[in-house]
């Protein structure tokens, strides 16, 4: 039997005891017989992400498919016959969907909009207008544990205060008087699954006459029902999202309590369709008189500003119909998932290093057990066997190549970071002075996590889902010997190397440019000559694109000719090639060629010139599928000013960088490959080309890894030198092959094994040249003698905490850094200490 074997039978063993003490919990057999006929999508994946979205089923898009096929549907504001079928379905669904939590459409309505942040804002937005008159603005208080969408409606309240639980509770049973205002929380944290009592609606109705309650239900719908059967104890406005519940169509809605209505009808704004007379003066109308009357029945009536999303509803309505047909009703959902979150909980929380230290840190003092407080949503950090975190985009990748699909980050949640991460606000504000910013690469700072990540199990969630994700957790994070892997460093048979290939890549995270080995090539302070100097942006967003999103870029192919002094373009899917002019100073024509416009390379802002011929773009979207155009950066010093990364160890800070992600050149060993395929070989796995590595130079160095330890490579034939500065920290974008575009775990998933530090997987160096001539430039060719400088590691001043080096060993595995560093000192004493 494999451990994967074992390991399943062993859960499925814990899935039969949670069931027996637990007799609200209840695992669904019928979704393993089931799921690869209706979520074909699935195959392969274990998707760990429905607090975002749920998955929709097969046939639920085929019944939408042959309803949009064989019926005409046409716009309701209209009153054909087409009209008038579309307004009878709007009129169903609206009535279905109140069904579905028990509401009786006496005494609720269901506004549809985009999605749970809309219906939110209508409700602020109407509480602004009904407040204009006083000027002084709503009362607003919210739950600390709030999605940043509840978030949002501080900056319009006039007042407002983040409330823990018990403040919240204190809040709602204490008598106030005749105020106004608001109070919003979640049914179910969308961060921690933590879920918070319904009953505050009715207990703040009772003793805060005029306050009103808005239930943010996104995170609870998904797996649980809300019961609105009690009309007196509901919340007055309940926001969620369609999507989160079935998966399909994307639309939101807004559940109304028709007694509670008033307050939303003086929502300034209006648009077709909301009201009753509407003319359009050539002045303002006097406030005696009035140029619109909005209607004035249901909310839905008067809040549903233009045409509705009417084949989304339509789409609704089968939704409803297909999620019933596959699961009876959201009780068997919550009690599926309940004992499955109940699965995940406990194996976690029991998961422990070989020196007894637990692995995870999952933030909730509830147990799934019981559903009435906490959902099977869960927020967590690893921690390595000495006690320090593992960041939480390196899970990510992980995740990513193993094919599991999960939410990293702030989460969208900031009070819940504050809490769980222990961040005070000074912390808070000190991490964005330094950098940090909502889904950057920034996952550890000061020590502490700024984010976490995010497991949320759904209804088609299966036992295997969960025997995978904990086999990845045990493969990769649970430390089973006490000795870190290291690769061990033997005295150099050699000083010497010789460069064996030169690469550019003339167009960022496109193919490489081998430089042939008879031709001479410049080589600058910033890098080699033409290398990065190109790049792609989506003509939507302005962004640079890079390969990680968009992996058939490495089938875009540059040659760069010298002679002719243009850049050629070419791909196998292509059948003609581009070509654009090296020169700096372009032609002129009729209209520009080029047009600067602002762009982001790893978070730093660039500005580009981007070309504006109509058939380099046509060419580049045809090519890749994607509204794109070539632009330049330009070798002015105004182009954007980017120089290389402080921590990286180097010379001179001011080294410019242009489109490179972090430092002029990357040098690989060729040698190092070896070991990573042995290693992959073994497991059956695909052997990685080295190309895969996407370096500037390589060189056949004495032995493998023999690069961690080389401080400087001087060439023979002049003073002038490539200096190391560090090694390359690498992603899964080394997963793609650079020849046929496609994705494969290797070598990420052994390099991560063999070849990591503090959770960072790193391969290759980063390096710069330094001229020994006035000009700083230099040609240099393929075999070229370069003399190996190395680091002197008995005088080396890096402290790195509980070091595993010893004796004449590089570390490659996981290294203690000391967690009261600032961030950019971690980083250095992090990347330092595969040199010890």
């Amino acid at each position: 039997m494999t451990e994967y074997t074992v390991l399943k039978a062993g859960l499925k063993k814990q899935l039969e005891e949670i069931e027996r003490l637990y007799p609200g919990a209840s695992y669904n057999v019928q979704v393993e017989q089931s799921r690869q006929r209706e979520y074909p999508q699935l195959n392969g994946i274990t998707y760990f992400d429905h607090a975002a979205t749920t998955l929709y089923s097969s046939s639920l898009i085929d019944a939408v498919s042959s309803d949009l096929k064989q019926n005409l549907f046409g716009n309701p504001h209209s009153l054909s016959p087409s009209s008038l079928e579309t307004t009878r379905r709007i009129q169903d669904t609206r009535v279905r969907v109140l069904q579905l939590f028990n509401a009786d459409p006496e005494h609720f309505d269901v506004v549809f909009c985009g999605n749970t942040t809309a219906a939110i804002k209508l409700v602020a937005d109407a509480f602004v207008a009904q407040d204009s008159d006083v000027g002084s603005g709503f009362q607003y208080r919210l739950h600390e544990d709030s999605h940043t969408s509840l978030v949002g409606i501080r900056q319009v309240a006039g007042s407002s205060q983040a409330l823990s639980s018990n403040q919240m509770s204190k809040f709602v049973n204490s008598k106030g008087g005749d105020g106004f205002g608001l109070m919003a929380y979640p049914a179910q944290s969308n961060m921690t699954g933590q879920r918070y009592p319904l009953s505050w609606a009715s207990t703040l109705r009772q003793n805060r006459p005029g306050w009103y309650t808005l239930l943010d239900a996104a995170g609870l719908v998904t797996t649980s029902p809300i019961d609105l059967s009690d009309v007196s104890a509901a919340p007055d406005f309940v926001a969620l999202s369609f999507y989160k519940m079935f998966g399909y169509p994307d639309l939101g809605g807004l559940i109304v309590r028709k007694a509670s209505s008033s307050v939303l009808k003086n929502r300034k704004y209006f648009g077709g369709g909301t009201v009753s007379f509407v003319m359009n003066p050539f002045e303002h109308p006097s406030k005696n008189s009035s140029h619109a009357i909005r209607k004035s029945g249901d909310p839905h009536e008067y809040l549903e500003d233009g045409t509705v999303p009417f084949h989304s509803i339509i789409a609704l309505d089968h939704a409803i119909s297909d999620h019933r047909r596959l699961y009876s009703d959201f009780k068997r959902i919550s009690q599926h998932t309940q004992a499955l979150g109940t699965l995940v909980y406990e194996s976690l929380k029991a998961r422990q290093h070989v020196n007894g230290t637990y692995i995870a840190d999952i933030y909730t003092d509830r147990h799934p057990s019981n559903p009435s407080i906490q959902g099977a949503t869960f927020a967590l950090n690893l921690r390595k066997s000495d006690g320090s975190f593992v960041g939480f985009n390196d899970v990510l990748k992980l995740a990513s190549v193993r094919d599991i699909h999960l939410r990293t980050g702030g989460l969208c949640n900031p009070g819940g970071v504050m809490k769980w991460m222990n961040l005070s606000e000074q912390e808070m504000r000190k991490n964005f002075a330094d950098g940090k910013r909502c889904g950057d690469e920034w996952d550890l700072m000061n020590g502490k996590p700024t984010g976490a990540v995010r497991i949320s199990l759904g209804a088609m969630s299966t036992l295997d889902d969960v025997a995978r994700f904990l086999s990845f957790i045990d493969e990769f994070y649970v430390e089973k010997t006490a000795s870190c892997i290291a690769t061990e460093l033997f005295p150099p048979s050699s000083s010497a190397t010789k460069i064996s290939k030169i690469s550019i890549y003339p167009i960022k995270s496109c193919a490489a440019f081998d430089i042939p080995p008879s031709k001479p090539w410049r080589i600058l302070t910033q890098g080699l000559e033409y290398d990065r100097e190109f790049c792609l942006i989506h003509q939507g967003t302005g962004k640079v694109m890079d390969m990680k999103m968009y992996p058939k870029m490495a089938l875009i192919r540059p040659f760069v000719d010298l002679e002719t002094r243009e850049l050629s373009i070419s791909c196998k899917q292509a059948s003609t090639t581009l070509r654009i002019p090296l020169d700096d100073s372009l032609p002129t024509h009729s209209h520009p060629i080029t047009k600067k416009c602002n762009s982001k390379v790893c978070g730093d802002t660039v500005v580009v010139q981007a070309y504006s011929e109509k058939r380099i773009s046509e060419w580049l979207s045809d090519v890749l599928g994607v509204p794109c155009t070539l632009a330049r950066y330009p070798s002015a010093p105004d182009g954007g000013g980017r120089y290389m990364k402080n921590h990286l160890r180097q010379a001179n800070g001011e080294i410019p960088i242009a489109l490179r992600n972090e430092s002029p050149i990357l040098v690989v060993n060729r040698k190092s490959i070896d070991p990573i395929n042995n290693v992959i070989s073994k497991t059956g796995g695909k052997l990685s080309d080295i190309s895969v590595f996407r370096s500037n130079i390589i060189v056949d160095g004495p032995q493998p890894f023999d690069e961690d330890r080389w401080l400087e490579l001087k060439f023979r034939n002049s003073s002038s030198t490539i200096q190391l500065l560090g090694p390359c920290r690498r992603c899964h974008m080394i997963c793609i092959d650079q020849t046929t575009s496609e994705r494969s775990p290797e070598p990420f998933v052994t390099l991560s094994k063999l070849r990591t530090v503090n959770g960072k997987v790193y391969f290759g160096q980063h390096a710069t040249f330094i001229s020994d001539s006035d000009n700083q430039i230099e040609l240099i060719q393929v075999g070229d003698e370069l003399d190996i400088s190395y680091i002197d590691l008995d005088s080396s001043d890096t402290d790195s905490g509980e070091s595993c080096s010893s004796g004449n060993t590089a570390i490659t595995a996981d290294t203690a850094v000391d967690t009261t560093e600032p961030a950019a000192e971690q980083e250095r004493a992090q990347t330092s200490c595969i040199l010890q």
